[in-house]
């Protein structure tokens, strides 16, 4: 359906506000769309970011999926190097500088921000977040200094993970502290946890777990970390990986509903609890698509797909978002670890009455070169005998199975003898002709 005369303001040039403004155009051509953005660039693939520091690659401008002037050939309004700083929803107004714009729709896109712990010393030089894309160059030019030769990594979640071996890989001496008892927590199961420990440890990074950081120590720049026991370890640069928060301040104290950590409250089309105002993405929440509890998950994949549904509802094409089992993956030195769905914990938190088996079997045919393990954990409910959720880890190049397990949980089909012989593809370089899926759903089906 046409739109006419009706204006679309979306504030925040990330993956959410962009997909909205790229989509919403392709719906109508004449929609009029403005973007304001806090950047003087938009779209940036901030996952890329510890591979750019690792030197993977040297153009940082690789991190833009699309340029503002690839956007305003197709007749988007970009308005970079802006902030705005208060929204008047009574009277459908944005303000920024000294200046004010109306909208008839609103889409609140503002992303997250790394949290900063109040720590003593945390603004000392050489302490670094890892979010926007100056903060790429900036890091990758400071851990070119030889004189930066130890480095903390404070957090040990996906991107603690990554930047540990980005480190690595660039000779720095990284100690790796979590306050938590053992490695992401809220994405894997212990037995994964303890794998990914081993593998850190193996490729010789200092793994400090249950260890909180009370300050950091230094004149002018970072000299040492110190511990909640009073010890002292001598670093030259701290690197905070202690997750996200919504980008919503400004936000607060309005009518606009957030949830307890921030995030704006959304429905299954992308609208907030105020008429003609949607969100999405990293600054708001989304839903588990098992329990249908609302989640914060701020992951690309769960940006992308809300983007099209809230383009598609104001353009009046009812779409709505059925929600997500958080998929994800992260590659720590030569191994990866993926998961979906519910972990076990969770399960049982959710009232579930569940079955877990946990393999350990191998990747591919012993007789071509490659050969590794891989471990597989499937977690079914007993009730329904639905797969509701699995964690692997093993070689890279096998990390693609958990996709199939993701379709099985997203299916909601039952675990029985014609699931147990599921058809998958099988060659000497790939797989075994019983593979580890089938080895698992069988155990599943005893």
């Amino acid at each position: 359906m046409r739109i006419f005369n009706v204006k679309t303001i979306i504030v925040g040039g990330s993956a959410t506000g962009m997909g909205v403004a790229a989509r919403l155009k392709r719906n109508d051509p004449n929609a009029t769309i403005v973007v304001y953005q806090e950047k003087s660039y938009v779209s940036l693939g901030a996952c890329g970011l510890p591979y750019f520091v690792a030197g993977n690659f040297s153009d940082p401008n690789n991190l833009i999926a699309r340029s503002i002037t690839a956007f305003e050939e197709n007749g988007i309004i970009i308005v970079p190097n802006t902030q705005v700083f208060k929204i008047d929803f009574e009277n459908k107004l944005v303000y920024f500088d000294n200046k004010t714009d109306s909208y008839d729709n609103l889409v609140i896109a503002t992303g997250a921000t790394p949290y900063i712990p109040p720590l003593v010393g945390v603004e000392l030089k050489n302490v670094y977040t890892l979010t926007t894309l100056e903060d790429g160059i900036e890091l990758k030019k400071a851990m070119q200094n030889p004189n930066i030769k130890n480095v903390a990594v404070i957090g040990a979640g996906f991107i603690g993970l990554e930047m540990s071996e980005t480190l690595s890989e660039l000779n720095k001496n990284v100690h790796l502290f979590e306050l938590e008892e053992r490695i992401s927590p809220n994405a894997f199961d212990p037995e994964f946890s303890q794998f990914i420990k081993e593998n850190l440890e193996k490729n010789k990074i200092n793994v400090h777990l249950s260890t909180k950081v009370t300050e950091i120590k230094g004149t002018d720049q970072v000299q040492a970390v110190v511990l909640a026991d009073n010890s002292l370890i001598e670093v030259d640069a701290v690197v905070l990986a202690l997750g996200f928060r919504p980008n919503t301040e400004i936000l607060r104290n309005t009518k606009l509903a957030l949830a307890e950590n921030g995030a704006i409250i959304i429905d299954e089309t992308g609208h907030t609890n105020i008429d003609h105002v949607y969100s999405g993405g990293d600054a708001a929440t989304s839903s588990n698509y098992i329990t249908g509890e609302l989640i914060y998950s701020p992951l690309a994949t769960v940006a992308s797909k809300i983007a099209r549904v809230i383009a598609d509802n104001i353009a009046n094409k009812p779409a709505k978002f059925v929600g997500s089992i958080r998929s994800a993956v992260v590659r720590v030195f030569d191994l990866g670890y993926a998961r979906t769905g519910l972990g076990e914990f969770e399960a049982k938190k959710q009232g579930y009455q569940i079955r877990t088996v946990l393999i350990k079997d191998k990747d591919q045919t012993n007789y071509v070169n490659g050969q590794t393990d891989l471990y597989l954990k499937i977690i079914m409910d007993i009730k329904s005998r639905q797969i509701l959720g699995a964690q692997m880890s093993g070689a890279v190049k096998a990390m693609q199975r958990i996709n199939t397990l993701a379709a099985l949980i997203w299916s909601k089909v039952p675990v029985d003898e014609a699931l147990e012989q599921i058809d998958l593809i099988y060659a000497p370089p790939f797989a075994r002709t019983t593979d580890i899926l089938h080895i698992a759903l069988a155990k599943l089906n005893k």
